[in-house]
């Protein structure tokens, strides 16, 4: 059984034209202002106000985030920060991988399986992944520990204490992972952001300002390690509880159904996306790491963080985003998929360009705020923001193809351009240090926006980013699709 889908819950107009899709509804191509956007009628949230919503929660965090850094930067020094920084992002990267695609893949089953009211699979699909993530993380922490106690010979202290504590918490970010998608798909897109976005860093400046004065602990990336293994047993605490309460109560009463097989096919790139996209974030300190410099991993660190925040706007947009393409895709509604596109692109580059500017023109004063060392991040910010401004004109096009599934050309493209920016990063560190690493990434990425803007053009038949906007309207027009 289906039921009908309407595209004003996500802000296109579907009285501005006559043409009838399947799934009795109306789409418009675009034509409904910035108030299509975000009215809704009671039933569920369009992508515009879903969007400021998502975006409040983001610039919370992404605050939180900051003074966190800061304090601990200030605190335990950029040598031991550094240390922190290189572990936390093999971590990360351990924790993604350990949810084998899913928590992505499960942003499109659980939507889709809920508009057919198949109750079975939906409960089955939640519990394949996280019996799934929960085996997998867990063979990592054995294996993890067993090769720091092999090279604990070869690895200074500090460094290998850090990665001991770091391995410790990647089964908890991995189930918390999986927990924060299916809320996410269940609608709350809310409590699935603030755990990780405001309490793991919340915790982790209280955990270190807390050592700091009381002089309870050594001021090191042990502490700042420890801080964040306690914050992510207490993310993954809150998502379970979230859960439970978002949980439809069709779900109660249907027993598991699993089709393992159907599951597997498009998990099995979006693993590869998931692992490619965290690499490819962390390339550089990743790379810094691994030749030593430690010290300049921190300070980059510190730099890529702060030319982050100019994404907040983009993965507002596309917290909103990935569902509704899910469920639009499912009833052939391509004229819906354009709108929602362009929408989406304009709403990106709109809030990332608010941010961009101010960046760009107090980088280096905010920097000073860590400390002396990390002025040296001031052109790093600089060249990251400015590849983060042409992404965000591009849209959120990597959600637009997985969500469609043709996530196996999304995996292969991404997976390409994440080798060559970790190769450019070592290639370019050597020449030009940390600077060159920025350079590198930010190659990649307007590259990687570039391949998949071609693919969405001849695969998808979709114009990509803005450039939709600018082809399905002449003049005013233009910027009523924006929203202006």
């Amino acid at each position: 059984m289906t039921r009908n889908f309407d595209l004003r819950l996500i802000g296109v107009d579907s009285a501005a034209t006559g043409e009838t899709l399947k799934g009795g509804f109306t789409p418009a191509m675009g034509a409904a202002p910035i108030k299509a956007m975000f009215a809704g009628d009671g039933r569920g949230q369009p992508l515009g106000r879903a969007s400021i919503a998502a975006l409040a929660v983001l610039v919370v965090g992404a605050g939180l985030t900051c003074v966190a850094q800061l304090v601990t930067a200030r605190i335990i020094g950029p040598d031991s920060y550094g240390v922190y920084a290189y572990v936390l992002a093999w971590v990360t990267l351990l924790g993604y991988f350990s949810t084998l695609g899913f928590h992505v893949s499960l942003l499109r089953f659980v939507p889709a399986y809920q508009a057919k009211e198949e109750w079975a699979l939906v409960r089955g699909v939640i519990q394949y992944a996280q019996r799934g993530a929960a085996g997998t993380a867990m063979s990592i922490l054995l294996i993890g520990v067993c090769g720091i106690v092999a090279l604990h010979g070869s690895l200074r202290l500090e460094l290998a204490l850090t990665f001991l504590i770091g391995i410790a918490a990647v089964p908890f970010l991995a189930l918390h992972l999986i927990g924060a998608s299916v809320v996410r798909a269940f609608g709350g897109i809310i409590t699935a952001l603030a755990p990780e976005r405001i309490v793991r860093d919340g915790l982790l400046l209280a955990i270190v300002a807390a050592v700091f004065w009381g002089n309870l602990y050594r001021l090191d990336a042990t502490l700042a390690m420890g801080a964040t293994l306690l914050s992510s047993i207490v993310m993954l605490g809150l998502v379970s509880i979230f859960l439970r309460r978002l949980r439809p109560q069709s779900l109660d009463h249907a027993k598991p159904a699993y089709t393992a097989e159907n599951w597997w096919r498009p998990t099995l790139p979006l693993t590869v996306i998931m692992i490619a996209d965290n690499f490819m974030s962390r390339s550089a300190v990743i790379a810094l790491g691994l030749t030593g410099n430690t010290r300049d991993a921190g300070i980059f660190a510190i730099a890529f963080s702060m030319a982050t925040l100019t994404a907040l706007p983009r993965m507002a947009v596309a917290t909103a985003f990935a569902p509704t393409v899910s469920a639009l895709f499912a009833r052939g509604d391509q004229a819906g998929l354009q709108s929602l596109s362009a929408k989406a692109s304009c709403l990106s580059l709109f809030g990332t360009a608010c941010a961009a500017i101010p960046l760009l023109l107090l980088a280096q004063p905010l920097l000073a705020w860590f400390g002396r060392d990390f002025v040296a991040g001031a052109p790093i910010v600089t060249i990251l923001v400015l590849g983060q401004v042409f992404a965000a004109a591009c849209g959120p096009q990597q959600h637009l193809i997985t969500m469609t599934g043709h996530e196996r050309i999304g995996a292969a493209i991404l997976a390409v351009c994440a080798g060559s920016s970790f190769a450019g990063c070592i290639l370019m560190i050597d020449s030009f240090g940390m600077t060159g690493a920025a350079f590198a990434m930010t190659v990649t990425l307007i590259g990687w926006n570039v391949a998949m803007g071609v693919y969405i053009h001849r695969g998808l038949h979709l114009m990509p980013g803005l450039v939709a906007s600018f082809k399905a309207m002449p003049g005013r027009k233009r910027a009523a699709d924006c929203g202006i």
